[in-house]
């Protein structure tokens, strides 16, 4: 039987080669010989200059000065860089508290849901002399600060007219309500005060005036009487101040003033801030408008109305018009003979245009208020509800 048989011989060992050659060097042996590598070369290689020769060709020629302008410019960059840093970190929190503030404010604005078109009188005098004199054709809720006692008379003027009470949640919503006014714990939603539309003053029969109104689109003539030996009434042209216009009806009503009429067009509104001011003589003094102020002084003239306006005859651009409305002027302590012959008009402008010059000419007077003697040239005037007041007393009183 045969065997299969497997032999070495030396020989045959000798002439069996490794693939690869193996290093006779003992401990862990690279490959990175064997990987292909790039040497980079440095810029003063490529030159073909030494590295000191290199740097004092390119850059030696550099002034002290200018290496320090660069740490300069270097330093004010980083410093600017910090400061955008701040500045965001300011913006970012007042964002984050107008945002916060903002959540409480549009809290408070929801519960209290207040309406457009409504109108909200603030303060204690002005809600009562809204609610007694009932003149608003809408009277819808009275807020309070604190829960109403029972001696309230305006909570109880309030309930009979069946005006709904609501207690504010805090001072806060009542601050809202009044753009931050002085409401004395009282805020009253109701419509706008609009003055009655008039087109001219009628003829004056012993101590009877009639007026020519506007009834939804029709005239008609209304008579009122006055107590005071002439007719007597007040003609606002131009005053934009609430404030002014506020100051002036309290005090025309507080001195004997019959009517006022108001601009239209430029004169501010009746607006809560002028009812506040007027500590509600809004709602008692009769206010009428006029569209047409030339048409309504031409026409109430001549029904025999004599108007002053309280104004200085000057004029800077034409001579003719100074001369016209220097004869006009009369002393301001002759004015009161002007009402006890027949039925007057004051008219009062704003402290800074003062009255048109166009209703000065039709004007049949001109007055005055002269400063006391010595008085600066800085302070040359005065407040039109202080100058008004003196001279509706005046006229009234001697």
């Amino acid at each position: 039987m045969l065997k299969r048989q497997f032999t070495t011989s030396a020989s045959l060992l000798k002439n069996v080669r490794p693939a690869v050659k193996v290093s006779e060097k003992k401990g862990p042996q690279s490959v990175g010989k064997n990987l292909p590598f790039k040497k980079s070369e440095k810029a003063w290689d490529k030159a073909g200059e030494s590295k000191d020769e290199y740097f004092r060709k390119r850059f030696a020629h550099i002034h002290a000065k200018q290496k320090s302008n660069d740490t300069v410019q270097r330093r004010e960059r980083f410093q600017e860089q910090r400061d955008d840093k701040r500045r965001e970190a300011r913006d970012h929190l007042k964002t984050e508290r107008h945002n916060h503030k903002n959540k409480f404010y549009k809290d408070v604005y929801q519960s209290l849901k207040p309406n457009p078109l409504s109108e909200y009188v603030y303060g204690r005098s002005p809600v009562l002399a809204v609610l007694q004199q009932r003149k608003r054709s809408f009277l819808n809720k009275l807020f309070v600060e604190r829960a109403p006692s029972k001696d309230s008379e305006i909570v109880q003027i309030a309930k009979n007219l069946g005006v709904d009470i609501v207690v504010a949640k805090s001072k806060h919503e009542l601050n809202l309500l009044s753009n931050n006014g002085v409401h004395n714990g009282y805020v009253l939603e109701t419509k706008p005060l609009l003055p009655t539309q008039v087109f001219e003053l009628g003829k004056v029969q012993g101590k009877s005036y009639a007026i020519e109104e506007d009834d939804f689109g029709s005239k008609s003539i209304q008579t009122h009487e006055t107590s005071n030996k002439n007719p007597f009434g007040l003609y606002l042209d131009g005053i934009t101040d609430p404030h002014n216009v506020g100051a002036i009806i309290r005090s025309a009503y507080f001195l004997g003033v019959d009517f006022i009429v108001m601009s239209d067009k430029n004169s501010a509104p009746l607006s809560p801030v002028a009812c506040k001011t007027s500590v509600g003589a809004t709602e008692f003094i009769p206010i009428y408008s006029v569209t047409k102020p030339l048409q309504f002084f031409d026409k109430s003239r001549s029904n025999g109305w004599t108007f002053v306006s309280a104004a200085t005859a000057e004029h800077k651009t034409d001579e003719k018009i100074f001369s016209t409305l220097q004869s006009k002027t009369v002393p301001f302590n002759a004015i009161h003979s002007l009402l006890e012959e027949g039925p007057c008009i004051l008219v009062l402008g704003s402290e800074g245009e003062g009255i048109r010059t166009t209703l000065k000419l039709r004007s049949d007077f001109l007055v005055a208020i002269e400063s006391a003697p010595g008085v600066d040239l800085l302070i040359d005037s005065l407040n039109v509800s202080v100058a008004g007041a003196l001279i509706i007393n005046k006229m009234l009183n001697n």
